[in-house]
C-alpha cells in the first residue's frame, strides 16, 4: 500500500510537471507569435511613411484591402505581370503596394530606373530574401539571387572572365556545332520544336561548363523547376513569407524545393568531379569547371577564386543552369513572331539568303544581317521574356521627384511596362522590327553592321547586376534564328477543317524568365536541296 501511494504521488507530481512544461511551451510559442504579429503590424503601418520633416511624399498606389496580406488577392499568380502592369498604367509608372507584409515598389519609367539602379547602385544592388529559399541572399549557391556581398562580387568576376573568354574564342565552335544538330532535329521531328530549342541551349551551356552535353536534359529539367520555384507562381512562401516557417506537410511546394536542390547537388557534384578527373588525365578542354580549378591552383586572380570547392561547384553549375531558359525563351518567341508576321519572316529570310548564299548562318555573318538582329530585338520589346523584371532590395532610404522610397522595400523595374511604353515606342502593341532600322526613328543607331543589338537591352538588368551573358545570348540567337529561317518556312497549324490555327502569344509560361507555351505549328524544310544540306552537316558533325 505504501509503495502504491508513493508511486501515485510521484506520478501525480510528474504529470503536474509535464502539464506545467506544456503550458510554459505554449505560452512561449503564443508570446513569440504575438510579438511577431505586433512587430509586423507596426512595420506594416509605418514602413512606407516618409521621415518626419523631410517634406517627402508617400508613394502613390493601391491601398491595402487585407491586413498584412495587402492586395495579394489582385495578383494572378500564373500571370502576375498583368495586375502590376494595370496598376502601372493607373499610377503613371510609379507606385507602391503591400504584399505579404512587405512594401513592393514598381517602377515603369526609364528615368527612375536609371537613377535608382545605375546612379545610386550602391543602395539598390542587393536582393530581397526569397520565401521558398530562405537565406539564399547570403549563401553561395545561386549567383542571380545573392545579395550584394563579397561572394556575389567574387562569382560575378568569374562569370565575366568566362564570358569574355567565350567571346574571344568564338564560343569554341559549340554554337555553330549544336545548331547543326538542332536543324536536324527540327527536320525529323518538327512537332517537338519547343523542347528541341531548350535542349539545344542546354547542350551549349553544358559543353561550355563541363565539356560534355551528355546530361543536357537534366539541366533543362533543373532550370525549369528552379525558375518556377523562385517566382510568384511558385511555392506559397514567395507571396506570403511567414509561411516559410511552417512544416513541409503544411506548405504546398516546400518539399519540392528541397527535393530539387538535392537532385541539383548530385548533378552538379557528379559533373564537377568528372571534369576534375579529365583534367587530371591531361584533358585540356576549356570549360568553366577547369578554369575554376586552374585559376585557384595558379592564383590567377587577385583574390581567391572561390572560398571552397562547394562554392566552385555551385558557381559553375549556376552558369550552366541560367543559360537555358534565358536564351530558349527569346528563341521560341522569335519562332512565334515569325509565324504571326509572315511578311517579316519573308523580309528577314531574303536578307539571310543574300548575305549567306548556300551556306549556313554563322556568327561571322552577324554584321551582314541587321534585319535579323532587329527582328530578334523587337521580339523582346514586343513580348518581354522577363515581364516582372528581377527585384532588388533597397538598403537605404531614397528620394526621387519628391517621393520617399523606404529602406527595406523591394524594388521591381516592370520590364513589360517599359517595353510597352507608348512615349518611347510608337504603336507598342505592333511587332515592327523597322523601328530599329529606320534612320528617322529615335531608336535608330549606326552603323548597321553593329546595331541593332541586344547588348545593353533593359531585359538584361542595370548597374552592378547587369547580366554577364549578353554576348552569349546574342550569339546563340543570331545563329539559331538565322538558320531556322534559312532552312525552314514557319506557319500556323491547321485544324480538321483546314482552318489555320494561329499561335496565341498571351499563352505564356508562368516563370520569372519565360516565353510562349508550346503550340502546334508547321515547320517545313525549304526544298530537297536544303534537306540534303542539313543531313550532310549533321552526319559530318555527329556520326
Amino acid at each position: 500500500m505504501l509503495d502504491t501511494a508513493i508511486y501515485s504521488n510521484t506520478t501525480d507530481a510528474s504529470n503536474n510537471i509535464s502539464v506545467s512544461s506544456q503550458l510554459s511551451a505554449r505560452f512561449v510559442i503564443c508570446t513569440t507569435i504575438l510579438t511577431f504579429l505586433i512587430y509586423r503590424c507596426l512595420r506594416y503601418f509605418t514602413s512606407e511613411l516618409p521621415p518626419v520633416g523631410s517634406g517627402l511624399r508617400r508613394l502613390p498606389g493601391p491601398r491595402s484591402t487585407l491586413p498584412y496580406l495587402g492586395r495579394i488577392h489582385d495578383v494572378d499568380r500564373m500571370q502576375a505581370w498583368n495586375a502590376f502592369k494595370k496598376f502601372s498604367d493607373e499610377y503613371k509608372g510609379l507606385y507602391a503596394i503591400t504584399l505579404g507584409g512587405e512594401t513592393h515598389i514598381w517602377v515603369a519609367r526609364e528615368d527612375i530606373a536609371q537613377d535608382l539602379l545605375v546612379k545610386n547602385a550602391s543602395i539598390s544592388s542587393s536582393r530581397a530574401d526569397l520565401g521558398s529559399y530562405p537565406g539564399v541572399t547570403h549563401d553561395f549557391k545561386y549567383l542571380p539571387l545573392l545579395g550584394y556581398t563579397e561572394t556575389f562580387q567574387r562569382q560575378k568576376r568569374f562569370a565575366h572572365s568566362m564570358m569574355t573568354r567565350n567571346l574571344t574564342n568564338n564560343y569554341f565552335g559549340y554554337v555553330d556545332l549544336e545548331t547543326k544538330r538542332l536543324m536536324h532535329e527540327l527536320l525529323v521531328a518538327p512537332n517537338n520544336w519547343w523542347h528541341a530549342m531548350h535542349l539545344h541551349c542546354a547542350r551549349i551551356a553544358s559543353r561550355l561548363t563541363y565539356g560534355s552535353d551528355e546530361l543536357a536534359q537534366e539541366h533543362v529539367t533543373n532550370a525549369g523547376t528552379f525558375l518556377n520555384q523562385i517566382g510568384p507562381s511558385g511555392p506559397v512562401p514567395n507571396l506570403v513569407p511567414f509561411t516559410q516557417y511552417f512544416p513541409e506537410w503544411l506548405v504546398p511546394g516546400k518539399r519540392g524545393v528541397r527535393v530539387r536542390q538535392e537532385k541539383e547537388a548530385r548533378l552538379w557534384t557528379n559533373l564537377f568531379e568528372q571534369s576534375k578527373e579529365r583534367l587530371a588525365q591531361g584533358d585540356e578542354t576549356a570549360t568553366y569547371t577547369s578554369a575554376s580549378i586552374q585559376m585557384k591552383a595558379s592564383g590567377g586572380m587577385k583574390t581567391p577564386i572561390f572560398e571552397s570547392e562547394e562554392e566552385a561547384k555551385c558557381a559553375v553549375g549556376m552558369l550552366c543552369t541560367v543559360s537555358v531558359y534565358t536564351i530558349a525563351g527569346p528563341a521560341t518567341l522569335f519562332l512565334t513572331a515569325m509565324i504571326l508576321h509572315p511578311q517579316w519572316q519573308e523580309k528577314v529570310r531574303k536578307q539571310i539568303d543574300q548575305a549567306v548564299g548556300d551556306g549556313v548562318v554563322e556568327l561571322r555573318h552577324s554584321p551582314q544581317l541587321p534585319l535579323l538582329r532587329a527582328a530578334i530585338k523587337e521580339c523582346l520589346r514586343w513580348k518581354s521574356t522577363v515581364p516582372l523584371g528581377v527585384p532588388r532590395l533597397l538598403s537605404e532610404n531614397y528620394a526621387y521627384d519628391g517621393y520617399h522610397f523606404p529602406k527595406g522595400a523591394v524594388v521591381h523595374v516592370l520590364d513589360i511596362a517599359l517595353a510597352q511604353d507608348p512615349d518611347r515606342y510608337e504603336n507598342p502593341e505592333v511587332y515592327n522590327p523597322d523601328r530599329w532600322l529606320n534612320p528617322s526613328s529615335p531608336l535608330f543607331r549606326a552603323p548597321l553592321t553593329e546595331h541593332p543589338r541586344l547588348k545593353g537591352h533593359h531585359i538584361f538588368g542595370r548597374g552592378k547586376r547587369t547580366c554577364p551573358g549578353q554576348d552569349l545570348t546574342e550569339a546563340e540567337l543570331v545563329v539559331m534564328c538565322g538558320n531556322l529561317l534559312k532552312f525552314f518556312t514557319l506557319g500556323p497549324a491547321e485544324d480538321e477543317s483546314g482552318e489555320k490555327v494561329w499561335p496565341q502569344p498571351e499563352k505564356w509560361t508562368t516563370d520569372v524568365i519565360g516565353g510562349p507555351l508550346p503550340f502546334e505549328c508547321k515547320i517545313e524544310v525549304r526544298g530537297d536541296e536544303r534537306r540534303g544540306i542539313i543531313e550532310r552537316l549533321y552526319s559530318e558533325a555527329f556520326e
